[in-house]
């Protein structure tokens, strides 16, 4: 292998023109496009470093973003919830009747728009109407929406359906997903100050607020548990999902097949539609990992496979846009999860509200910072050899 591949895992190309991101910041004035990750080596050495997410005397550590520009108190976690259960109580009849599959348009990221995610954007935009709450909200299909009279003070970054194509068919892989930070320009995940995901087939409720910590909730109760994040260090004993809607199937699994096969039979693997539904499984150790690393792809060789993730989007590039892990990734640091992208490099300083395909993230998650480094491992091997091979296929092509 060259010098050069062997570098792959801390090189990230922007495969999107700059036009394309001025578009969207010009139609939304909250978001702005990520032309370099920014981030300092130091601050990668930190990101990589085994328990990164602790302290020297094992307490958890704060993200990185957890005091930047902080001037009022976090809005109220019922008021999270309350936002989370009126979308929930009105998609769950359809949801519970596998209804709502009819494609009703395109979000603004170019993925389908069903029957279903129409109902909840509905009761979204109803409930935050008469909430008198000074807020304004940014969502899929929506966009960047504000309703106060005067200058909002908090931000909603709400995904009302994560896991459309498993709500549609009747299955519980799909929640509600709500993250709450102040209004500033230019909203960085780690800018999130508390979130909640609720399952919509379930009656699960999970809270964080940043520095104190996750807690589970259930539906009509005030009591809660704490998540219990699994300790298994072993890869054949481990359960985990991959998330793989427009995601280049001849690429993926390819990719993951050894893990696949190593797993299956004492461990579990699962095709997942949901990075929210998936992430907050970690904290009911229903699975040790879940990763979702095409986008790496994209990123380090965007000539080589552009028209493959263009085949797999039925035209259009799709992958994992910020708003798809803006309440989940809290949620999951907050109990002790190690979440990252395939780089292995922290999330925090993604700006929030830019969908557009240069912004498009990779993850690699996992309950405890071993199991994490062997994944990031596994897949950085893999990704970089499957990347020699396609683009020595790519030149062949071309002659």
């Amino acid at each position: 292998m060259t010098q050069e591949k062997a570098s792959t895992r801390n090189r990230k190309k922007q495969p999107e023109p700059a036009a394309e991101a001025e578009r969207m910041a010009k139609s939304n004035p909250a978001a702005r496009a990520v032309k370099d990750d920014g981030k300092t080596e130091s601050a990668k050495k930190a990101a990589k470093a085994p328990g990164s997410g602790k302290n020297s005397d094992g307490a958890k550590a704060p993200s990185n973003s957890a005091s930047k520009g902080k001037s009022v108190k976090p809005l109220p976690r019922d008021f999270l919830m309350d936002v989370a259960a009126h979308v929930r109580d009105a998609v769950r009849p359809a949801v519970r009747d596998a209804r709502g599959r009819e494609i009703v348009g395109s979000a603004s990221s170019g993925d389908a728009t069903f029957k279903l995610d129409q109902i909840a954007e509905k009761a979204l935009l109803t409930y935050l109407r008469r909430c008198d709450q000074p807020v304004a909200y940014y969502s899929e299909d929506a966009g960047y929406t504000t309703f106060s009279s005067g200058p909002p003070q908090y931000l909603l970054v709400v995904d009302p359906v994560d896991g459309s194509r498993a709500a549609k068919s009747g299955f519980e892989s799909c929640v509600v997903s709500v993250a709450a930070t102040r209004v500033i320009e230019r909203p960085q995940l780690g800018d999130v100050d508390n979130a909640c995901v609720m399952e919509i087939a379930g009656d699960r409720i999970f809270y964080a607020e940043r520095g104190k910590g996750s807690r589970i909730y259930r539906e009509n109760s005030s009591s809660f548990s704490r998540p219990k994040p699994s300790t298994n260090t072993d890869l054949e004993m481990v359960s985990w999902s991959m998330t793989v809607p427009a995601r280049p199937a001849e690429l993926v699994f390819p990719t993951a097949a050894r893990l696949i096969d190593l797993t299956s039979l004492k461990g579990g693997f699962f095709a997942c539609n949901s990075t929210s539904f998936s992430l907050t499984r970690l904290l009911t150790n229903q699975l040790d990992a879940c990763v979702d690393f095409a986008n790496r792809f994209y990123r380090d060789i965007p000539e080589a496979v552009q028209d493959q993730f263009i085949n797999a989007g039925r035209g259009i590039v799709l992958g994992m846009a910020p708003y798809d892990l803006a309440a989940s990734l809290l949620i999951a640091e907050e109990a002790g999860c190690v979440v990252t992208d395939a780089y292995g490099d922290r999330l925090d300083e993604v700006l929030m509200l830019d969908s557009t395909v240069s912004n498009h993230r990779s993850l690699i998650a996992a309950a405890n910072p071993e199991l994490h480094e062997k994944l990031m491992q596994f897949f950085d091997t893999r990704i970089q050899q499957f990347e020699v091979l396609l683009e020595r296929r790519a030149a062949l092509a071309q002659g």
